[in-house]
């Protein structure tokens, strides 16, 4: 079984590695933009998305931001169901302006930054865009997984390692091991 976390960077995502990681599972989180870029060049090859990375059985943070700034998670979620049917999904979230708080802030400002040279414009500009993006893949997700045993909307700030363990479904998960780690200050 796969597991995917398909929210936003600055939602939890370390915290969700780790928590698969300390209950056993093979965990990949990000890896330097490699496991978005891969996801993507296996679209384009017509390769099940996850070619190079089969062994790992929870994948979280699957983006690249670079001149194209590729989130693998967002444009192939469903794709990834398809391919992948006995998977879980899980869109981790928090208040949006919490989110864009820890965006404006991560990597002391560097990631606003590379957002300001991919869309040519100011911070306010870029902030309208993430908002966006946020609402509409949001919305997308929640009307494409509606009424599904397999997807599961976790809020970083009210929802524990027992929402967790309930949707795995494993009795052998420890639900404790689900802590925030990595907390920025927003």
């Amino acid at each position: 079984m796969k597991v995917f976390q398909i929210g936003f960077n600055k939602c939890g995502t370390t915290s969700l590695n780790q928590f698969f990681l300390r209950n056993g599972y093979k965990a990949i989180h990000w890896d330097y933009g490699n496991l978005a870029l891969q996801i993507e060049e296996n679209f384009l090859h017509g390769r099940p998305l996850l070619s190079g990375y089969e062994e790992y059985n929870f994948f979280s943070d699957m983006e690249l931001v670079s001149n194209h700034c590729l989130y693998a998670f967002e444009k192939y979620y469903q794709e990834l169901d398809r391919q992948y049917p006995d998977s879980l999904f899980i869109l981790n979230t928090r208040p949006v302006n919490k989110w864009v708080n820890s965006r404006l802030n991560h990597g002391e400002g560097s990631y606003l930054r590379r957002f300001k040279k991919i869309y040519s414009c100011g911070q306010k500009e870029v902030v309208r865009r993430w908002k966006n993006d946020w609402h509409r893949h949001h919305s997308n997700v929640l009307q494409y997984f509606y009424g599904r045993e397999n997807f599961l909307l976790f809020d970083i700030e009210k929802d524990s390692g027992n929402e967790l363990k309930r949707f795995i479904g494993c009795s052998e998960v420890n639900a404790s091991f689900y802590r925030h780690d990595h907390r920025t200050a927003c």
